[in-house]
């Protein structure tokens, strides 16, 4: 079968000379071939996420009403092969930023000139997403809000964006949406975007009518704001078919993610609730989706889910799903999941097993292959309120939990938070695979910051073969980390497009890697995990192979597409070749 490649190579003199000039020595040279430097100042990224700031009814519980809405999304929005980056802030009337990287080791801020800057105004930011919607080759940007409608700005392929909110219909639907996705439900062609409720959508939290807005149970709470699952008409419009679908989940949802999880070739779902049962939708060919619970398993927990994410951890072809929940000892030890299906489709955690359950409290985290070693480490991010060091509202929140007859859902019952911190100043986790177990190594490495981190993006900024980190912080300035990696392994990067019937940017497409008898899957996403958006092409660790073997595509269409003796540290451009589409349902 024929393929269109091309390779792109990483070895012009402007980026060796930029790689060896910014290099610098933050970072800690550590027995595992891996460091990281904070580059964020001489980047010249000057950003900071804004809180919130609600209707004054929500006064004695403001740090927590204000905790979430910092995030980054990565992405190419001008075609230069670069990744640039979208950070949201969330107070009325700041401004986002869209970071255009250029090449040098540093950024500029292009969002005011754009129209991406000032979109704080009637609602506030609470997550982003890159999505080339109407297949042009070019990703248009996506802004789930709280307070009012969220946005959509077109990119018109000239460095330039419209405003089609309305034109698009994405602004009749009003919510309080904490994480956006794109996945092809339907394996049209077209990207759908499913976004995850948190407050009701009767709530706007500006203008409060009511103290009885929080959730009315610590444990199974149902009451949160309902999910909607946008349909691309293929026309430049959106429906959202969320009920007849299924999918309309009133958990409070903080993160979805979107991925082939039964193998059976459409992407499936897993909602990370908080303060009650997650949610895994398995997808009935486009159809309908069906909700899996498994007694005393997945979707019948009592945690406080932040995050969901996904990789081949343990090389069997099957993706296991990360979940973060709240740990905090004396307190509350929920420990974060990795739920893997066993023999018997079954989903067993094995975080406990593997070194990764407990990371603080826990919000967003990324599965990576950190050191090119094939194998996926796992970044996690944590802290929830930073601020007086000697005073603990834990206390205060046990007491609510636990006193009879207090109505957890009126605000009013809560004790006030006053300058308390809750689970602040968290050192970081970064879950270092060896192959067989993890290991956190943060410190080690250099990622030393305790802000309240909420959402972190892998993503290789300047084409070197390794994946930076750049973290969204609460509150905060960002992190960008860049990295260093003395562990001579080699490594692929693939750049997907797909051709009709898949969708351009081959969200849904399933690769597979041979290296020395090694098989691994790893999935195109679509902005799976809380607070971020990761660079959409694939990286891949080859060790010290200097090939892989074989590379198979399972493009979103279901065409299957072989690649052999693929050589290493190479990015390659693969577009999805013509030929036959399998009947709906082979895998």
């Amino acid at each position: 079968m024929k393929s269109i490649i091309r390779v792109v190579s990483i070895l012009s003199a402007g980026l060796i000379l930029m790689a060896g000039c910014s290099a610098g020595t933050g970072g800690r040279s550590t027995e595992y071939g891996i460091s990281y430097t904070d580059i964020t100042e001489q980047a010249g990224i000057k950003f900071k996420h804004e809180k919130a700031q609600f209707d004054s009814k929500g006064d004695n519980i403001m740090p927590w009403l204000q905790s979430t809405g910092a995030g980054v999304a990565a992405g190419d929005y001008d075609g230069d092969g670069l990744m640039d980056l979208y950070f949201i802030s969330s107070k009325a009337n700041s401004m986002n930023a869209l970071y255009h990287n250029n090449g040098d080791g540093t950024f500029t801020d292009v969002a005011p000139k754009l129209g991406l800057a000032d979109v704080n105004r009637e609602a506030v930011s609470e997550t982003a997403l890159w999505i080339d919607y109407d297949n042009s080759g070019h990703p248009s940007l996506f802004i789930g809000k709280w307070g009012g409608p969220s946005q959509l700005f077109h990119n018109n392929g000239d460095g330039t964006f419209t405003d089609v909110s309305e034109k698009s219909g994405v602004s009749k639907y009003i919510g309080n949406y904490a994480k956006a996705i794109s996945l092809d439900y339907n394996r049209d062609g077209f990207l759908d975007i499913y976004l995850g409720g948190y407050f009701h959508e009767k709530n706007n939290l500006f203008h409060l009518t009511t103290t009885k807005i929080m959730h009315n149970d610590f444990e199974k709470a149902r009451n949160g704001g309902k999910n909607v699952m946008l349909r691309n008409n293929g026309d430049g419009t959106f429906t959202d078919v969320a009920d007849e679908l299924g999918v309309e989940d009133r958990g409070w949802t903080l993160a979805t993610a979107a991925g082939d999880l039964n193998n059976d070739g459409w992407p499936d779902l897993y909602n990370a609730n908080d303060f009650g049962p997650d949610v895994l939708y398995l997808n009935e060919e486009g159809k309908r989706f069906k909700r899996v619970i498994q007694p005393r398993g997945i979707g019948d927990d009592t945690y406080k889910g932040m995050n969901a994410d996904f990789a081949d951890v343990f090389h069997d072809g099957n993706l296991a799903i990360y979940v973060t929940n709240v740990s905090k000892s004396r307190y509350i030890l929920e420990g974060n999941q990795l739920w893997h299906p066993n023999a018997q489709g079954q989903y067993v955690d094995r975080a406990e097993e593997m070194g990764i359950n407990l990371a603080g409290f826990s919000w967003g985290a990324r599965f990576f292959d950190a050191d090119n070693s094939g194998n996926f480490s796992l970044m996690v991010t944590n802290g929830f309120i930073s601020a007086g060091k000697q005073r603990d509202y834990w206390f205060d929140l046990g007491t609510l939990a636990t006193t009879p007859g207090t109505i957890v859902e009126d605000m009013k019952n809560w004790p006030a938070f006053g300058d308390k911190s809750l689970s602040g100043y968290e050192k970081k986790r970064l879950f270092w695979n060896n192959g067989k177990t993890f290991k956190d190594i943060a410190q080690e490495t250099g990622i030393t910051f305790d802000s309240d981190s909420r959402g972190v993006a892998a993503v290789d900024l300047w084409n070197r073969g390794v994946l930076d980190l750049v973290f969204a912080n609460q509150g905060a300035q960002p992190k960008v980390y860049k990295t260093t990696n003395t562990t001579n392994h080699n490594w692929i990067k693939l750049e997907l497009t797909g051709t009709t019937p898949s969708n351009r940017e081959a969200v849904g497409a399933r690769v597979t890697f041979e290296v020395k008898g090694v098989k691994t899957v790893m999935e195109r996403d679509g902005g799976n995990s809380h607070g971020a958006q990761s660079e959409p092409r694939l990286h891949f660790g080859l060790g010290d192979a200097a090939q892989a073997d074989k590379i198979t595509i399972r493009w979103p269409s279901g065409r299957l597409q072989e690649l052999t003796q693929v050589k290493a540290n190479q990015i390659l451009k693969v577009t999805e070749p013509d030929g036959p589409v399998p009947a709906a349902g082979a895998k």
